[in-house]
């Protein structure tokens, strides 16, 4: 089964995301703040939970984003040391909130 297919469908709480990192499989996994400047946004926001995640092993960084009821994977990329993790770190997570600016964009 795959990561995404594993995932409820529905946003993560916070002791979800925490028993991703306690997984054998997964060294990280992270939620993605929304950049937002609402306060009664991101009230709503932390009360639904984790629309996006962050979630690395000891070869790859997912960005992973809930949107439209499903969770989709919208930037992988492999990585071969902690030197090559910072960056796909912050590559995965700019696109995960990316994919929620457009999302929000086309909601318009």
């Amino acid at each position: 089964m795959s990561l995404v297919a594993s995932l409820p469908g529905r946003p993560l709480a916070d002791g979800e995301i925490a028993s991703l990192n306690r997984a054998d499989s997964i060294e990280l996994a992270v939620a993605v703040e929304s950049d937002t400047d609402s306060e009664a946004a991101e009230a709503n926001a932390a009360d639904a939970g984790a629309e996006g995640l962050l979630v690395a092993t000891d070869s790859w960084v997912k960005g992973i984003d809930f949107l439209g009821g499903a969770w989709d994977v919208v930037e992988s990329v492999d990585i071969e040391d902690d030197e090559d993790r910072y960056d796909a770190l912050r590559a995965c997570e700019d696109a995960v909130r990316a994919n929620r600016s457009d999302a929000s964009i086309d909601a318009e």
